[in-house]
């Protein structure tokens, strides 16, 4: 499992450091809504409405963030959070956000934290010359995991299906897209030209599904960040600097 795999690869650099051992404490909260985006424009991202949180941890100083749509607040040590089991959302949030904050603060990327306010207007921006520059030739395009601001960037430009997992959703017509739910996302990835998906799919456990269907996928946001630099994943990410094929 990837998850599996960005831990011991994580246990290696704090091994490395003798950090497995020190007491140092990794607290995790939940953010509102306010907190983790601001006030932006739009009032239609899914923590707004109440379907996820953004799970915080701090290590050091130094912050990581992670969605899930379950949680509970923990504090514990690095040698705690290496041994954490990982068989439940909340579990994977606390796991995902804390190797965030250890990547950073060790320097292996940026703090993996959530664009607030005007910056999410600025990641569609972005991905527009994101997806220019790497997927220009793709004519099908599936998004997995409803994102607004890509959605809308992806309808004008190309032929798009999205999969999502909130039933909220499922059925609904964004940008003119019908939304589909999961059981559809194999028939829709070999439809497609390239995959789109959101990184909290490491949070939800379907991401080993999505990376068997398709390789070449490249995920999305702050929540990946750790674990796609471990795992050697193709990430997008306006606030990380994180734009790689």
């Amino acid at each position: 499992m990837i998850i599996d795999l960005a831990r011991e690869k994580l246990k290696a650099l704090t091994d490395e450091r003798g950090m497995d051992n020190e007491l140092i404490t990794i607290n995790c909260r939940a953010l509102s809504p306010e907190e983790a985006i601001g006030n932006p424009l739009h009032d239609d991202y899914p923590i707004q409405l109440g379907k996820e949180r953004l799970i915080e941890a701090e290590f050091m100083g130094k912050k990581g963030q992670a969605f899930s749509d379950s949680y509970f607040h923990y504090t514990g040590s690095v040698k705690e959070i290496l041994s954490f089991r990982l068989d439940t959302n909340a579990r994977r949030a606390i796991f995902i956000s804390s190797l965030n904050a250890i990547m950073a603060e060790i320097g292996k990327m940026p703090e993996a934290l959530h664009c607030k306010n005007d910056d999410l207007m600025r990641c569609g921006e972005t991905f527009a010359g994101y997806l220019d520059k790497f997927a220009g030739a793709a004519q099908n395009v599936l998004l997995v995991g409803l994102q607004p601001r890509l959605l809308e960037i992806l309808a004008t430009r190309k032929h798009v299906r999205v999969c999502d997992l909130n039933p909220d959703n499922i059925g609904t017509k964004k940008c003119g897209v019908t939304i589909d739910g999961p059981e559809r996302f194999a028939e829709n990835a070999r439809w497609a030209d390239a995959v789109f998906a959101t990184g909290s799919t490491v949070v939800n456990g379907t991401i080993d599904s999505i990376v068997k269907a398709r390789q070449d996928t490249v995920f999305y946001g702050v929540t990946i960040a750790g674990i796609a630099r471990l795992a050697g994943l193709r990430q997008f990410c306006h606030i990380t600097g994180a734009t790689h094929a």
